[in-house]
């Protein structure tokens, strides 16, 4: 009977020093030899390894540094043509504004169609993406988004150019 008591002593004394040893505050450095979830509940930020002396503060500039890097090399994929559509679309932009504008007769269609097309394109790009548009057809729509960014950049350099 006495060693259950015992051990209903022992457990409540584990869970005393569990609750405490969660309200511990956390260091600024890392220097437990185990993992780092075991050494004072820092979270795992993709360091190096445990134990390396690696602040907190540091350990997130490098994540995101690494992050910024992954982004910024992924951006750099199809770049010309990139900036080729962007550039087409500047230039649509502007055979529109003049060309099509020229007579006044087409102005409320132009814009129509034009801010009909802005949004239908939107509309594919930026929606959930589905089991049907992978591959091929998805790259094509981000594509055809940067042409749409160059008409929304071409017109509204054009209503400044009206405007001054």
């Amino acid at each position: 009977m006495e060693s259950h008591q015992w051990s209903k002593k022992a457990k409540v004394e584990d869970r005393r020093k569990i609750r405490r040893w969660k309200w511990n505050p956390a260091f600024a450095l890392n220097t437990s030899g185990g993992a780092p979830d075991e050494g004072g509940g820092q979270e795992n930020l993709e360091t190096e390894g445990p134990g390396t002396g690696q602040t907190r503060l540091g350990a997130i500039v490098g994540a995101a540094s690494r992050q910024l890097l992954e982004k910024l090399n992924t951006a750099r994929k199809n770049f010309p043509m990139k900036i080729f559509l962007l550039l087409l679309g500047f230039y649509t932009a502007n055979a529109l504004a003049t060309i099509l504008g020229q007579t006044g007769d087409w102005d409320v269609l132009v814009a129509g169609v034009v801010v009909a097309a802005i949004e239908g394109i939107g509309m594919l790009v930026y929606r959930k993406p589905s089991a049907m548009s992978v591959g091929r057809l998805r790259s094509l729509l981000f594509l055809v988004n940067y042409w749409k960014a160059g008409v929304c950049l071409g017109l509204f350099v054009d209503a400044f150019k009206l405007g001054s």
